[in-house]
């Protein structure tokens, strides 16, 4: 699959996912307070965005049509 997300968007995936899942972890461990499946929900998008950044691949920019990345 032809890569669809540009360099400064994959960065900022990266570091969006990791705050997210930082977050999930907190939440886990019952330093932050939130529902159960907020934390798993919470967790699954952090780990989407870490990958989707490390790939630079996105399917939902895929399925709209949408190519951020100007060189493949």
């Amino acid at each position: 699959m032809k890569r669809n997300v540009g360099r400064i968007d994959a960065i900022a995936r990266i570091i969006g996912g990791v705050a997210i899942a930082a977050l999930a972890l907190l939440a886990a461990t019952g330093s932050v307070s939130v529902p159960v499946v907020s934390a798993v929900g919470l967790g699954v998008a952090g780990v989407v965005l870490i990958v989707e950044g490390a790939t630079r691949r996105c399917l939902l920019y895929r399925a709209l049509g949408i190519d951020r990345c100007p060189v493949d």
